[in-house]
């Protein structure tokens, strides 16, 4: 039987983790409390002591520990950058070596992509969340795109929205392919992604 700390902020935080690990390894329907609960070591009433149910679970966690992950791995690179080509194709090779360097056993990817795919349009508030981190993400590669026109990095001619939404669904989309169809996909996918990059250049 797990027994509660003393220590709320650290039980919080292990509910966090836990829960993280949950939603995406199965996504947000099919994660199990139980398991966040065993997986914690605390009891089921310390995790509803903490949230009010997995909806709230869920919501906390992507309000807390997306945004830090979001930055780190699309925001910052993408600020200020003096060639936005050039540091997308780095994210998206990390992005790939990431993946081709985990198990497919325990691989769960962008957390992004995990989730939206499994909540409900009835999740209101969920799916807000979803949309303002989403929003973020655009606005980077948005802004990162005009800025490389202005500096004639990037072809004139492009629509930076446009093209931002097309780099997120890539990115995105891959990890879901993966998981269905396997890794052998990603060498394909990357040098794919790298020849549509490079038809943003200038002529």
């Amino acid at each position: 039987m797990a027994t509660r700390t003393k220590n709320p902020t650290a039980t919080r935080a292990r509910i966090l983790i836990s829960a993280g690990e949950e939603f995406r390894r199965f996504g947000f329907q099919a994660a199990r409390l139980n398991a966040i609960v065993e997986n914690s070591g605390i009891t089921k009433g310390s995790l509803f002591h903490h949230f009010t149910g997995k909806d709230d679970l869920a919501l906390q966690w992507l309000q807390e520990t997306l945004p830090p992950l979001l930055d780190q791995q699309w925001l910052s690179p993408l600020k200020d950058t003096s060639d936005p080509i050039q540091t997308i194709k780095g994210l998206l090779r990390e992005q790939t070596r990431v993946m081709e360097s985990t198990s497919a056993a325990d691989f769960t990817g962008n957390p992004l992509a995990t989730l939206i795919t499994s909540i409900a349009p009835s999740d209101a508030a969920l799916h807000q969340a979803m949309f303002d981190l989403q929003q973020q993400w655009h606005r980077a590669l948005s802004e990162a795109l005009l800025r490389g026109q202005q500096q004639r990095m990037v072809h004139s001619a492009i629509q930076p929205a446009e093209e931002a939404h097309l780099i997120m669904s890539m990115s995105m989309g891959l990890e879901l392919h993966a998981k269905s169809s396997g890794f052998a996909v990603i060498p394909g996918f990357l040098r794919s992604a790298i020849a549509y990059l490079d038809t943003l250049r200038p002529a």
